[in-house]
């Protein structure tokens, strides 16, 4: 599989391994976990949440600048400049001359800026890996990459439930900032190995203005659109919540709610190898129903147990979360696969940064809303039979019923035939009139 690798591409799952190892701490749990401890409400987790797809609407902007940049410049500038906000993260909890209020405003403050300089750098990822990996090995690049990725969260997690075991110290959290901080610069030398590519002609002209209303007027653009936003709504905010609702529980310690976490890693390790090949030979869609019903079981397993049905025990919520990994890293894998697949060459830049732009938009949304709407419903409680009607069960029960409409909503999304590129489809678009002219 490698040898039809372009020449040194394989760096990009290097990249990536370093990468997630920094952000599943600075953007995951572990920041989470920190913020909770320093007097975080169920709004303020969610406002740290929506950071990161929230501002990736800079991606718009920053498109017309790649063809004067180029993809690695681009990616190498942003991920430099926000590496020093992770250093600043890790002074935070050490800063013992401020109080918790004066902490929490640090670390959003750095977190803000961070995201803003990751969602400008990041217009540039997918284009560049669209252009360099040919789309026969797309599925199998996409899937080693998952591997990677979920590799380098796992040893991000499993990391801090180390350093975090028992009752937590301050140096502690900033022990585990640091890791992020130096992941986050060896990634930086991996992001010089891999090559640059050499824009085609179309892609290049993509970096001029170009008509939004015919992008979005695209139907497979569109339907893929929908659909995204749709589960966004759903996937958003349950990383979040999952583990606030664990905290409220004596039990589930820090460094518990790690391993449990890490434990979704495990279950993506143990289904991507076998995806990859599938995805390419049967298509996207049908793995994206696979995954999707295999969320509304562990959605609706999380119900049961804020409703007082299951119990909330370390196996019960280890097998959900193994689950949820599974279901994750299998829609990940078909759902950028099938992107990759739908974005024409002709202003290819744009489409990626305006879908990317509006899913992470209702991804930053979801759980700013979600974590208001807990804070809302607060204290209340209300017993119906079995079930025991509270906020957190209320929040997963209504989470199901959207994955559900996601669920049915595949079959509206538009996927080439065998042998047919995306360039073949713009085409015959252009020819009919439904994209813009040269």
């Amino acid at each position: 599989m490698s040898a039809a690798y372009p020449r040194g591409a394989f760096n990009a799952h290097w990249f990536n391994l370093f990468n997630a190892v920094s952000f599943q701490i600075i953007l995951g749990a572990p920041v989470i976990l920190y913020a909770k401890s320093i007097g975080a409400s169920s709004t303020v987790l969610g406002i740290i949440a929506s950071f990161t797809p929230l501002m990736t609407v800079f991606q718009l902007p920053a498109a017309q600048f790649l063809g004067r940049y180029g993809y690695r410049q681009f990616v190498l500038m942003g991920w430099s400049l926000r590496t020093i906000f992770i250093f600043l993260v890790t002074a935070v909890p050490l800063l013992g001359f401020l109080d918790n209020s004066s902490k929490l405003a640090v670390i959003l403050a750095s977190l803000f800026v961070f995201n803003l300089l990751r969602g400008i750098s990041s217009a540039a990822w997918m284009p560049w890996i669209a252009v360099l990996i040919p789309e026969e090995i797309r599925g199998r690049f996409i899937s080693l990459d998952q591997i990677f990725i979920h590799v380098g969260c796992l040893l991000a997690l499993v990391a801090s439930a180390v350093v975090m075991t028992g009752r937590v110290d301050s140096w502690e959290y900033a022990l585990v900032f640091l890791i992020s901080a130096i992941g986050a610069t060896v990634s930086l030398w991996f992001i010089k190995k891999i090559p640059e590519v050499e824009a085609s002609e179309t892609v290049r002209n993509s970096s001029q203005p170009v008509p939004w209303k015919q992008i979005v007027s695209y139907p497979p653009f569109r339907a893929l659109l929908i659909f995204n936003l749709i589960f966004m709504a759903v996937i958003g905010s349950l990383g979040v919540f999952t583990v606030e609702y664990l905290r409220e529980f004596p039990k589930f310690d820090v460094s518990l709610v790690l391993y449990l976490s890490g434990v979704s890693f495990i279950g993506a390790l143990v289904s991507l190898p076998f995806v990859g090949r599938l995805v390419d030979d049967a298509g996207s869609k049908p793995v994206l129903t696979g995954a999707l019903g295999l969320f509304c079981v562990v959605i609706f397993g999380w119900f049961l147990v804020a409703a007082g049905v299951l119990p909330c025990s370390m196996w019960v919520i280890g097998s959900l979360n193994f689950l949820a990994g599974v279901a994750g890293a299998n829609f990940n894998l078909a759902n950028v696969r099938i992107i990759m697949a739908t974005m024409p060459e002709m202003g290819r830049n744009h489409f990626f940064a305006l879908f990317t732009v509006i899913t992470s938009l209702g991804l930053g949304a979801a759980p700013v809303v979600w974590g208001i709407s807990l804070d809302v419903i607060g204290t209340y409680e209300a017993v119906t039979g079995a079930f025991h009607w509270r906020r957190h069960s209320i929040y997963f029960l209504i989470l199901f019923f959207l994955n559900i409409v996601a669920l049915t909503f595949i079959r509206h999304l538009h996927e080439t035939r065998a042998g047919e590129t995306p360039n073949l489809v713009y085409a015959r678009l252009r020819r009919a009139g439904k994209l813009w002219h040269r």
